[in-house]
This record gives structure tokens, sequence and C-alpha cells, in this order.
């Protein structure tokens, strides 16, 4: 997807102002977000399907503590032309309790800062998946065992992985997904 169509993206769902905020920002080392990565799967159990709520905590505590304007991204993983995760609609608003606990969304969750791809998911589901898998297969020969996390530049992504943006999540959808890993951790 183009910058174009993703600061589109950015104005429906979050305003005009984050667009401005997300186009002036530059990423001049990655160091923050590798160590607030780091932290984040040292600390959240591997659990399938929470790339929502790992993508919403990476995003609020780069925000939160670097003033890094990450956005997290919902939308289709597809690996070598074939879509392994498909986002039909946004993720679901907070509940009255301030959590977003649900097990019918069927998208992706990353974040996206200054052009930078971040996914703390994407590995840990690989590699959980039992028997044959286009995604397990892939993810093995392109990147090896036993990786953390995703990041890199959208256009350093190996050849057949493309992530395709379909929603940006609000401030309280992220405050939502981050109570209910919370939640789902037992630290609340």
């Amino acid at each position: 997807m183009n910058n174009r169509k993703f600061t589109q993206l950015i104005a429906r769902y979050r305003g005009v102002d984050d667009v401005q905020q997300y186009q002036d920002y530059t990423l001049d080392n990655p160091q923050h977000l590798l160590d607030v990565a780091r932290d984040i799967m040292r600390n959240v159990p591997p659990t399938f399907g929470a790339c929502a709520m790992l993508s919403s905590m990476w995003a609020g505590y780069l925000k939160d503590h670097y003033s890094i304007p990450a956005m997290v991204v919902a939308g289709d993983l597809k690996i070598s032309g074939k879509t392994i995760f498909k986002c039909k609609k946004n993720l679901p608003e907070p509940t009255k309790s301030g959590k977003v606990i649900s097990s019918s969304w069927s998208g992706h969750c990353w974040i996206e800062v200054d052009g930078w791809i971040g996914d703390l998911s994407v590995f840990r589901t690989a590699y959980q998946i039992e028997g044959p898998s286009v995604l397990k297969d892939f993810i093995i020969s392109s990147f090896g065992q036993n990786r953390g996390a995703l990041l890199c530049q959208q256009q350093d992504l190996p050849p057949g992985m493309k992530y395709v943006p379909k929603y940006v999540l609000k401030d309280n959808q992220i405050d939502g997904l981050i109570s209910g890993l919370a939640h789902s951790m037992n630290l609340t």
C-alpha cells in the first residue's frame, strides 16, 4: 500500500491531527522499538491469536514512553499470494469495562511507524502450527527457527510477504486491547 492510502486510513479512523503527527515523525534509530519488543516478548507468554493485544501494547508503550506515533494496523497477511489472515471487519470497540476480548475477529494486527513494519506475533503463530502450513514453511525458510519479533522497513520484507492495511485502530480500541491483555494475564 502506498503512503497516501495509508495516511487516508489514519485520517478515516484517527483524524487529520494523527496523520500530521505520523507524517512529521522520522524514525532515526529503531532501538526503542527493538527494546520494547524484547521486553514485551519476555513478559507475555506465547498465545495463539494475540496479534491485536501485542501490537496495542507495543504501540501504547512507544507512544507513552518515547512519543513514537506507531499506528496499530488491522488487515490481511498474505504469504506467496495466499491470504493467511483475512480481515473482513475492524476490531470491536471496547466493552463498558474497557476491555476488548473477542474470538470472532479473523484478521491480523501489526504496527507501522515511518515506513517500518513491526509484528510481535507472526513468528509465534507460525511456530505453534502443527503439521504443514504455508505460513510456517515460509517463516522458517525466510527467517529460520526461534525468531522473536519482526521489525523491518516495508521494502525489506522478504519477497512473497505482504501486509495489507485495512483499518487503523483508535486509542479506545488500543486501550481496550491492552486491558484485555492484562486481564488475560491476570494482571488486573
